[in-house]
């Protein structure tokens, strides 16, 4: 007994540390980006005596835009992902055809190949197509790239759905589409939300594809944006770091209220497997 006691406690200690430490930056960055130059030149750890809103006003304006930017690409991007990974998935679990296992194992092997591998052939191709310098340069190959995974994950668990559902909606006289919208996709909400909250956050935080083929600047996404922001304000940190709280702030929102369905999406898939 214990034992048990102390070993719940020295890893109490530890998770107590881990998350800790694990938040410090944060801590540290919303610190900073109340404080003047002046309190920040005196010590990043020390607490602010005198809170600069108005730091969060010079980056809010700065900033907006390009949240914008990465709202409508994101958002755009989640969508594109469920309706493809939908439909190809539930093709691949409910039918059976010639060389179905090939074409799933197909696109599961996409998943072993790094991203900067295709980078050059990707880009021009989109530079072939004239797609540079436009939302759909980015969110074509979101799409696309998030599809992957997506299909992973939905064909397996409209697979170990009971057949004894699909059976009674087709006597029913139901078609497929029928079954696809009122059957399949609400009970594959969980699962469903997870893909939502995967591609959102991979959308939100990609850099280097925006950075290669957005030039303009009012179409340019928050990770990319903020850093001509990040230039103008290379020596006032508590703007910059402001920025980087508000950047940060619609991410942590979705993650926030969407997280009991990744959770449950992530238990099922697993039951399911």
């Amino acid at each position: 007994m214990r034992n048990q006691r102390a070993v719940s406690a020295v890893a109490a200690v530890l998770l107590s540390l881990f998350v800790f430490f694990s938040f410090f930056p944060v801590l540290i960055m919303l610190l900073t980006s109340v404080k003047s130059r002046l309190e920040i030149s005196l010590g990043i750890f020390r607490l602010p005596t005198d809170i600069r809103w108005d730091n969060y006003g010079r980056a809010f304006r700065k900033v907006i835009p390009y949240t914008g930017n990465s709202l409508l690409i994101a958002v755009a991007v989640v969508v594109g992902v469920l309706i493809v990974s939908s439909l190809a998935a539930y093709s691949l679990a409910r039918y059976r055809f010639p060389g179905r296992e090939p074409i799933y194992y197909s696109i599961i092997a996409l998943m072993m190949v790094p991203t900067v591998l295709v980078l050059i052939p990707m880009f021009k191709m989109v530079a072939a197509l004239h797609l540079l310098n436009s939302y759909w340069v980015v969110i074509l190959p979101q799409v696309a790239g998030g599809c992957v995974m997506a299909v992973f994950l939905l064909r397996s668990f409209f697979a170990g759905l009971p057949e004894e559902l699909f059976e009674s909606f087709r006597i029913d006289g139901a078609r497929e589409g029928t079954v696809l919208r009122s059957l399949v996709l609400p009970l594959s909400k969980p699962i469903l939300g997870t893909v939502a909250v995967l591609n959102f956050n991979t959308s939100w935080n990609d850099y280097i594809w925006p950075m290669v083929t957005i030039n303009k600047e009012s179409l340019k996404p928050i990770v990319t944006g903020i850093m001509s922001f990040t230039n103008d304000y290379s020596s006032d940190y508590g703007p910059m770091m402001a920025a980087y709280v508000l950047a940060s702030l619609p991410l942590m929102l979705v993650i926030g209220f969407s997280m009991r369905y990744f959770v449950d999406g992530l238990t099922s898939g697993a039951v399911k497997a």
